[in-house]
């Protein structure tokens, strides 16, 4: 069995963060229904893009990605009789999920004070830029606007250069992430006390703490957090270095790694002309992070000289058998085609609903008492909006094709 059999998901999200926390459940095994408002629904499924390479049969990537293990129906929360088909749904559920504006949950009466009285055990998750209180709250966010507000964008970005952003959605990701957390941790509360509750997520709230210790070391000293482009405050060597024919990431910066490089470098056959660098790297004052530190560009320049004399691959094979911490620096085409990401199951097939597959990242929590990974097919929009109706909540055919004439739910041709 998967290890989240049982548990009953409504996701009310859009685009990213509440999706991709929707995701990581329903890869996990929880029965997701994904409810969508009228076409167009999920305003990711209206995203298009010049290159027709990035869509499939009408579907986006964003949908192929994050809504894969889900069933989809179409709600109206403003139509009456659209709210107490949600009502409905909640009697059946465990947990309801969203992504709106704080305020919105409370004016459609889909809010936890609301939903409570209907189901006490239920859980609600809203995960909103800001969060449900302080004076920020109502402001608009996506995902660049947080990494901007948290300082995250200061701190990345080279020495001499402008903020720069992180190329993933990094504030949406860690926020479902943090939300599938909250959920999980909500349900072991509710199995000791019986009683759901709320969990509010901000975007902003994620990225201070995972600040960590660079906030710590803000608050302690008050002097700012500096732009290290590739490198590191506390570390050195900590960079992508040149090879002769690609960049490799050395992070040797603990005295023991310093030391197995040095001694590695050492026994190599590489030319005279860096015999002077290498002299220079194998001085014992080095064997101190400390001294490494003061000895910054020196100790830099000389690694870029040396790493320059080989390829990336030799160097990756030779370091790595050494115990010394060292990458390629790939691009997203060597990731995904990578043996190790393969070998961990990273890169799946994902059925298309229109037939044929895709490939797409796989479930990144791997546990030894669950079922193989499957996956089903991300539903059109309205896709299972009657099945749903009639396998979870017993309507009536004639019921359903009522609802769907009065305009309270939407059922795909």
């Amino acid at each position: 069995m998967k290890i989240l059999d049982g548990l009953k998901v409504l996701d009310l999200t859009t685009i990213v963060s509440g999706p991709y926390a929707a995701s990581l459940l329903a890869d996990l095994g929880a029965d997701v229904i994904k409810v969508e408002p009228p076409a167009p629904g999920d305003s990711a499924r209206v995203f298009e893009s010049t290159e027709p390479l990035y869509t499939m049969q009408g579907l986006s990537p964003h949908i192929m990605t994050l809504s894969r293990n889900k069933r989809g129906i179409v709600i109206n929360l403003r139509n009456d009789n659209g709210k107490q088909v949600f009502d409905d749904l909640v009697l059946w559920a465990d947990i309801v999920i969203d992504n709106y504006r704080p305020g919105v949950t409370q004016r459609l009466k889909i809010d936890y004070p609301s939903l409570s009285e209907i189901n006490s055990r239920i859980i609600t998750c809203s995960i909103t830029g800001y969060g449900e209180t302080g004076p920020g709250r109502d402001r608009a966010a996506l995902d660049a606007c947080i990494q901007a507000y948290a300082g995250v964008m200061g701190i990345t970005g080279e020495t001499d250069g402008g903020p720069m952003r992180a190329g993933p959605l990094y504030g949406d990701a860690s926020a479902g992430m943090a939300a599938a957390l909250g959920v999980l941790a909500a349900v072991i509360a509710r199995d000791r006390t019986g009683v759901g509750q709320h969990i509010d997520i901000s975007m902003l709230d994620v990225q201070v703490s995972m600040l960590t210790y660079i906030a710590t070391m803000q608050l302690m000293s008050g002097l700012p957090a500096a732009r290290w482009g590739n490198q590191h405050a506390l570390h050195v060597p900590y960079n992508a270095y040149p090879t002769a024919d690609g960049f490799l990431f050395v992070a040797a910066f603990l005295d023991n790694h310093w030391a197995a490089l040095t001694a590695e470098i050492g026994k190599m056959d590489l030319p005279d002309s860096v015999r002077a660098d290498i002299r220079f790297l194998q001085q014992e004052k080095l064997l101190k992070r400390l001294v490494r530190l003061q000895e910054r560009e020196p100790v830099n320049a000389a690694i870029a000289n040396i790493l320059r004399q080989r390829s990336r691959d030799e160097w990756l094979a030779d370091l790595s058998a050494a115990g010394i911490p060292v990458a390629p620096v790939n691009g997203v085409a060597d990731t995904v085609n990578d043996p190790h990401v393969m070998a961990r199951e990273m890169i799946v097939d994902i059925p298309h609903p229109a037939g044929g597959s895709f490939k797409a990242p796989g479930n990144p929590i791997k546990m030894s008492a669950a079922d193989p990974d499957t996956f089903s097919a991300p539903p059109v929009l309205g896709q299972h909006t009657a099945g749903v109706l009639k396998d979870v909540l017993g309507y009536a055919s004639s019921k359903i094709n009522q609802l769907i004439a009065d305009g309270a739910i939407e059922q795909a041709e």
